[in-house]
C-alpha cells in the first residue's frame, strides 16, 4: 500500500522577502517564535519520520511515517521561512507601531511582485505575530491577506503555542513551487503544539477548515485532511492519528473515486507498538477492489513489523500477506499527555 500524499507547499516567495529586501545588521533575537522542532512528529526526539522500505517496515508504520514526514516538511517549512524573515526584520527599526504591535513593511519584493508585512508584539519569552501578503504597492494590512498568524510562550524548557496558515492566500498569490504549481489549494489549518525540550513530551494537533487539494493534470487527484494528532509522553510512549479523504487511483486496489483513510499508531517508551490502517468507502463513492480495507499490525522498536493481518477478502487475494506472531504484540498502557492549561 502507498498513500500518494506528496503535499508540500513551496515558500520560496516568502523567503525572497528576507533576502532581496534587506541587508545586514546586528542580530537581536528580540522575539520568541516557533521552530520546526516544535511541530516535528517522530516516535522519539531525534528520530526521523521518513518513508520506509516495506521490506523493513509494516505498511501501517510506513504510512504513518510517510504522512508525518510530509507534514513535518511543509508545516516546518512555513514556520522556518517565516522565522527567518522575522529574524532579518528585527535587525532593523520597525517601520511603524500600532499600540503594542511593531510593524515591518509593507515591503515590495521585486522578484515575486508581492508585498509583505509583519506585525509582531512581545519579547524573547512570549510573542504574537502576523504575516501578511499582498500585491505590489499594498500600503496597509487591510489591502493584504493574512498568510500566517499565531503566538508562542516559552517558560524554561516548556514551549507552547499555536499558529494559523491560510492555503487560500497561498493559492491566491501562487506561493507554490515545483509539482505544487499544478495543484489547487483551498482552506486553512490551525496547528497547536506543546513540548518540553528537557524530555520527550510533545503534543501536536492540526485542525483543518475546508482544506482541499485538487489536481486535474496529468491525473485527477483529490486530497482533504480531516484530523491530525500526535501525543508523546515524557518517557517516549506515544500515539499518532491521521484522517484523510483522497483518491488512491495509483494503487492497484483502488480506482479514481475518493475514499477515507484512517491511520492510528501507538507505541511504548521502547518504541514497540501497534497500528491500524483503514481505507473506507465514502457514501455513494469509492471503488475499492474488494470493499473496505483494514490492516492490523504490531511492530518492534524501530518499526520492523512482527505481525500483520489484513481483512477478508483481501487476505484471500493476497495469501502471503498475513504473517508473524500475534503474541509478539506489546500492551500499551502509558498515560499520554494533553495540552496543559
Amino acid at each position: 500500500m502507498g498513500s500518494g500524499m506528496t503535499r508540500r507547499v513551496g515558500f520560496a516567495s516568502l523567503l525572497l522577502a528576507s533576502t532581496s529586501l534587506l541587508g545586514t545588521g546586528c542580530w537581536q533575537d528580540s522575539y520568541a517564535f516557533p521552530t520546526a522542532d516544535d511541530v516535528r512528529m517522530a516516535p522519539r526526539e531525534g528520530d526521523q519520520m521518513r518513508s520506509g522500505s516495506l521490506a523493513a517496515y509494516g505498511d501501517v508504520y510506513a504510512l504513518g511515517m510517510q504522512s508525518a514526514h510530509e507534514v513535518n516538511g511543509w508545516v516546518g517549512e512555513a514556520v522556518e521561512a517565516s522565522g527567518r524573515i522575522i529574524r532579518e526584520l528585527e535587525k532593523w527599526p520597525a517601520t511603524s507601531t500600532d499600540g503594542p504591535w511593531e510593524l515591518y513593511g509593507p515591503f515590495d519584493d521585486a522578484e515575486s511582485g508581492l508585498s509583505w508585512l509583519i506585525r509582531i508584539d512581545g519579547n524573547a519569552d512570549a510573542s504574537r505575530f502576523e504575516v501578511y501578503v499582498g500585491r505590489k504597492g499594498a500600503k496597509v494590512a487591510s489591502d493584504m491577506d493574512e498568510l500566517l498568524s499565531g503566538s508562542i510562550q516559552i517558560d524554561g524548557r516548556s514551549r507552547k503555542g499555536s499558529f494559523f496558515l491560510s492555503f487560500d492566500a497561498i493559492e491566491r498569490y501562487e506561493l507554490k513551487a515545483g509539482p505544487d504549481r499544478s495543484r489547487t489549494y483551498q482552506g486553512s489549518m490551525e496547528v497547536r503544539f506543546e513540548r518540553n525540550t528537557g524530555n520527550e513530551l510533545k503534543v501536536v494537533e492540526i485542525d483543518y477548515e475546508d482544506f482541499e487539494v485538487t489536481q486535474s493534470h496529468p491525473i485527477r487527484e483529490y486530497f482533504s485532511a480531516e484530523g491530525y494528532s500526535f501525543r508523546r509522553s515524557a518517557e517516549g510512549a506515544g500515539s499518532f492519528h491521521l484522517g484523510i479523504v483522497s483518491t488512491f487511483q495509483t494503487q492497484v486496489w483502488s480506482g479514481p473515486e475518493r475514499e477515507r483513510m484512517l491511520i492510528d499508531l501507538e507505541w511504548n517508551a521502547d518504541g514497540a507498538g501497534r497500528g491500524t490502517s483503514q481505507v473506507l468507502h465514502l457514501e455513494d463513492e469509492g471503488d475499492l477492489a474488494h470493499g473496505d480495507i483494514v490492516i492490523d499490525e504490531c511492530f518492534a522498536p524501530g518499526g520492523f513489523f512482527t505481525w500483520r493481518e489484513i481483512n477478508e477478502p483481501y487476505a484471500s487475494a493476497l495469501p502471503a500477506y498475513n504473517s508473524g506472531d500475534p503474541s509478539s504484540c506489546v500492551e500499551i498502557e502509558a498515560e499520554l499527555p494533553s495540552f496543559s492549561r
